[in-house]
């Protein structure tokens, strides 16, 4: 029998080690952006029991997800989104929802989640990272998981006592597909998570951006492996801190990012450390459209008037100054218009050429809107953000839409729509994309079918650089275009 390759994560040689590049140029330029504004409407918002319901179900997603994607249970995806909304009642976790037993995977996302919660108290607290802390938190996320998985020297899986709140003693080494990853021995632990904390000050003094600290830490954490068991959740759960430190939201990472998320960890193992720091960003962003609708919550339920003229009396006193700084996100807008327009205008002629295949008289133009027609598509616009989306658009400061109009036997719009998320204006935009099917029927009448593009709209600030707005819309622009393609091709 053949042994397998071996493969070490720490290394060996060195031990963790620092920035190989200036963190300043791993940046992402959307982080600012969400920094000030998510600031801001906390601030307008302290006290709301909005504000605290969505701190909650943000804790209880995170709670969830972090024990999902380390296969310590399965829960059903209906019933995850219950547990979130409600909080993690016996009832709602029901006979076969789970692949373990109900008390145990209770008592696991009450662990992670006070887990979290304590990572809040310790922001709070302005404390700074320690070895101490982080085996407290480790304690406080193992706290009922007595036992963990371990082979014995005849290759057999076995369950093995855990060591809580203190480092490994033995090699924790992880056979995958013949492959053994070797992370820190444990005689030098010890030595190189001092060394971690240490650097880690180290890069607070010289303000390495947030997101970038976070991705470097989690990474180097998970290098190390110190503990037993556990060493994802703890990994997470400092990356959070940090993020939570500097006015972002916690880490989440869910069963859907797994994928990349793994993909992300195995390219800074090789030294990229980039599309870690890309996958942080891109979920504070998820996190931060979830944050918009808490004002839309406030402005739709009658009993909560006093949160309400407080809301509005803060938005009032907004200076002058400040807003026309927040509306410099309309030039932005602007810029990425004149982009996606020049964009599909390049494709028309190549659109047009594959629906006069079809149909000898198609064909295809572009419009974009102006302060006459910007109304058009409200419907559609809001449709798509509230049913698939997933976010309050708001139209009365900034609207705008470029659309391709395209005509064969069928009708078909893609129409590129650009307003605000959330109320009231915050200084972001989005460009929320969608592709509308008109068809006639036998008797004459429009039907009208929508179909989304993406899952996720392109969210910007008013404090980006173009130059760097423009490459991280780029790539986002052409993937929801190849999807529209596939999308023609299956509906010629």
């Amino acid at each position: 029998m053949t042994k397998p390759n071996t493969y070490s994560i720490w290394p060996s040689k060195t031990g963790i080690t620092d920035f190989e590049i200036s963190p300043s140029k791993l940046s992402a330029s959307e982080i600012p952006g969400i920094k000030a504004i998510w600031a801001d409407q906390k601030t307008r918002l302290k006290g709301t029991s909005q504000l605290f319901e969505f701190t909650e179900k943000l804790s209880r997603e995170w709670a969830i997800e972090t024990g999902v994607i380390e296969n310590l249970y399965e829960i059903e995806r209906g019933v995850t989104q219950t547990l979130i909304e409600r909080g993690f009642q016996s009832e709602l976790l029901t006979h076969g929802s789970t692949d373990k037993p109900r008390d145990f995977v209770l008592q696991l996302l009450r662990d992670q989640k006070e887990a979290l919660d304590g990572v809040f108290d310790f922001v709070s607290s302005k404390r700074d990272l320690s070895v101490s802390y982080i085996k407290e938190l480790h304690a406080a996320l193992l706290r009922s998981q007595n036992t963990t998985e371990g082979i014995d020297s005849q290759g057999n899986h076995v369950d093995i006592e855990l060591i809580k709140g203190d480092w490994k003693n033995q090699a924790n080494y992880p056979v995958r597909d013949g492959v053994t990853y070797q992370y820190c021995p444990p005689e030098q632990v010890s030595s190189e998570m001092d060394q971690l904390v240490k650097l880690h000050a180290e890069h607070i003094k010289q303000q390495v951006p947030t997101e970038v600290e976070a991705a470097w830490l989690h990474h180097r954490f998970t290098q190390i492996h110190p503990f037993q068991d556990g060493n994802g959740r703890v990994a997470r759960a400092i990356a959070s801190l940090v993020l939570v430190k500097d006015g972002l939201f916690p880490l989440v990472i869910t069963r859907d990012n797994k994928p990349k998320y793994i993909d992300a960890l195995e390219a800074a193992d090789a030294g990229k450390l980039q599309p870690l720091i890309d996958l942080i960003s891109k979920l504070q962003i998820t996190q931060f459209s979830k944050a918009t609708a808490i004002s839309e919550s406030i402005l739709i339920e009658d009993d909560v008037q006093t949160a309400l003229d407080s809301l509005l009396k803060a938005a009032d006193k907004i200076e002058f100054q400040k807003l026309e700084e927040l509306r410099g996100v309309f030039d932005l807008a602007n810029k990425l218009e004149l982009d996606l327009e020049a964009r599909l205008n390049e494709l028309a002629p190549s659109i047009i050429k594959a629906l006069q295949k079809v149909h000898p008289s198609a064909g295809a133009f572009i419009n974009r809107s102006t302060e006459d027609t910007n109304y058009y598509f409200r419907a559609q616009i809001i449709d798509n953000a509230k049913q698939h989306l997933h976010y309050y658009a708001d139209t009365s400061e900034y609207r705008s839409w470029i659309v391709l109009n395209m005509n064969w036997s069928r009708r078909a719009k893609l129409v590129f729509s650009f307003h605000g998320i959330g109320k009231p204006f915050n200084g972001s935009l989005i460009c929320a994309p969608f592709l509308e099917f008109k068809d006639t029927d036998e008797e004459g009448q429009d039907r009208v079918a929508l179909v989304p593009v993406t899952d996720e709209g392109f969210v910007f600030f008013y404090n980006e650089e173009t130059e760097r707005l423009l490459t991280r819309f780029q790539p986002w622009r052409e993937s929801v275009i190849k999807v529209v393609i596939k999308e023609l091709t299956r509906n010629l």
